[in-house]
């Protein structure tokens, strides 16, 4: 069986399988609320990762827009640059669909010409989660920037981030 076939196929199973890994990142009461609970207005860190990985499998099938790849990449390392995670421990969800695909995958459905697609594949995933570390680092380098204007404002005599001779000595 082709890898792109098998992978259409069990789509369902293997975003379920994905989802779960990534929740396993949280403390458990946290994962089973975003686990149960997909509204987007009580739960919308659930519903964005239901909604991001979606459209981040699709992208690795061919079936999605790379501006679409980043922009989900994005909503989702938002999350998780507020988020007491390591930098290496926020994006690692983008590997976590690695371990999804090869537990979905049984040892009679994996021939030789899935095995090649199955590395292109996974060559893809590593390319995707580099572009996540770069937009992880983004998104903190604005919690930075957002935090270091707030300081100056704070710390300014006038109150205000415009007063440029208290903002030069920080």
């Amino acid at each position: 069986m082709e890898l792109k076939t098998f992978l259409t196929q069990n789509r369902r199973a293997i975003l379920s399988r994905w989802l779960d890994h990534i929740l396993k990142t949280y403390p458990a009461d946290a994962a089973r609320f975003m686990r149960q609970n997909p509204n987007q207005f009580s739960n919308p860190v659930g519903h964005t990762y239901i909604a991001e990985i979606e459209t981040l499998f699709d992208a690795l099938l061919g079936e999605a827009a790379e501006d679409a790849v980043g922009d989900s990449l994005e909503r989702i390392n938002k999350i998780r640059a507020v988020q007491d995670f390591s930098a290496s421990r926020a994006v690692s969800y983008i590997f976590l669909i690695k371990t999804a695909i090869r537990e979905e995958i049984t040892r009679e459905e994996h021939d030789k010409r899935m095995t090649a697609d199955l590395l292109a594949l996974e060559t893809k995933i590593d390319g995707m989660a580099l572009t996540a570390f770069d937009s992880y680092m983004r998104c903190r380098e604005k919690l930075f920037e957002i935090k270091c204007k707030d300081i100056r404002r704070r710390m300014s005599p006038f109150g205000g981030p415009d007063n440029e001779e208290s903002n030069n000595r920080l």
